[in-house]
Formats: C-alpha cells, structure tokens, sequence
C-alpha cells in the first residue's frame, strides 16, 4: 500500500513525551486524525491507517506519521 509522509512540528518536549507514550502503547488518535486530514488536504485519499514513524531530527522537531493512501481513489 503506498504511503504519505506527514510531520507535524513540536517541541522538543512534547515530542519526546508524546513518543514515550505512544511507545509504550497508548493511542495517538488525535495525531491521527490530523494526519488524515493533512493526506485529504494534500489531495490524497488515505485509507484510514496511520504508522507512527518517530521524531525528525529538526530543529524545531517534527512528529513523523505514514498515513496509506489509495491510488484508485480520487478525492
């Protein structure tokens, strides 16, 4: 399934306690839905699966999220 790659900037803070918890376990529906939202707005139909990828090396640091999108559909 192809994929798109959505950052969202943060802060050094809240990124390494936003990846703690997502790492051990908890939902990140919030940011999941953010990133649908930014596949649509990019003109993308995304499937409704998002993969947490981590924290970029940026300064500021950005939260990484694949989000799969369909190539059949248009939106």
């Amino acid at each position: 399934m192809p994929v798109i790659r959505i950052e969202f900037e943060t802060t050094p803070e809240k990124a390494k306690k936003f990846h703690k918890r997502v790492m051990a376990g908890a939902p990140f529906t919030g940011e999941e839905e953010q990133a649908i939202n930014e596949a649509w707005d990019r003109g993308r139909t995304p499937t409704g699966v998002v993969h947490y990828r981590g924290i970029s090396n940026d300064q500021p640091p950005a939260l990484k999220f694949d989000v799969e999108v369909s190539l059949e559909l248009t939106h």
